[in-house]
């Protein structure tokens, strides 16, 4: 159960810390485009990318959940 826990922890810290990320750097990118003349405007950017964001999100989520997970359930069994 005690992995279990932990396996889950990682997956959902993670999936938080990398949305926020992404998220975060999509806003940033949003707000430098007001201050370009030939840029879109930041609604039409957003909602270009938006399906590439959520696929990123998944992908680096799933790759370093996967790896925090299989280093915190190692230093587990290590421990115990």
């Amino acid at each position: 159960m005690k992995y279990a826990l932990v396996i889950l922890a990682s997956y959902a810290s993670v999936w938080y810390l990398v949305g926020t990320l992404i998220r975060g750097r999509l806003a940033d990118i949003a707000e430098g485009l007001r201050h370009r003349p030939d840029a879109p405007p930041a609604g039409q950017y957003l909602r270009e990318v938006e399906a590439h964001a959520r696929r990123a999100h998944r992908h680096y989520s799933l790759f370093a959940g996967t790896l925090l997970a299989l280093v915190l359930t190692a230093c587990c069994a290590w421990l115990s």
